[in-house]
């Protein structure tokens, strides 16, 4: 009989580069035990979290004008996906970028949980979204950010989490 390995949920952070590693009060260690804390409050069980992979990137120019933060979802449709890629702003103030973290960690939970789902269509060729079972149209076309269900869940989720650490 093989003895099974015991896994853990895979957190990595990378800074940008010609940084001098300082990232302010929090260090990758910090980032690391956040995102674990984060996904147990959305819900996501131990079991789950020790199957996935989340490389957590932080980035000066990467990401387009007022955006914070930006988690890379695989178009995989109905398959639930292990792996993930979150980008970072770097060099906004850590309450900032903990609460980014929060918004781009639901989005997380609520693709490895099923609830929300992209997939290229062959027909079309463009990547079309689904929200609790519910087809909703091309993904930034027929559903607009700002109306987007998960969008508004990841919002409250993250100022939830933005006044429990902060506002004690």
């Amino acid at each position: 009989m093989k003895r099974r390995k015991n896994k853990k949920l895979k957190v990595s952070v990378s800074l940008p580069r010609l940084s001098s590693g300082d990232i302010g009060l929090c260090s990758k260690e910090s980032y690391e035990k956040m995102v674990g804390v984060y996904l147990t409050r959305l819900g996501i069980s131990k079991r789950l979290q020790n199957t996935l992979s989340i490389k957590l990137h932080l980035r000066r120019s990467v990401l387009k004008a007022n955006t914070l933060g930006t988690c890379t979802i695989p178009l995989n449709g109905s398959k639930a996906s292990k792996s993930f890629k979150i980008t970072l702003l770097y060099g906004q103030d850590w309450y900032n970028q903990l609460q980014t973290l929060a918004h781009e960690l639901c989005h997380v939970a609520q693709q490895v949980s099923g609830r929300l789902q992209l997939r290229v269509w062959s027909t079309d060729n463009q990547t079309h979204v689904r929200w609790e079972g519910k087809e909703l149209g091309v993904y930034l076309k027929d559903v607009k950010y700002d109306d987007a269900p998960w969008e508004h869940e990841a919002t409250k989720f993250a100022k939830e989490q933005y006044n429990r650490i902060f506002n004690k």
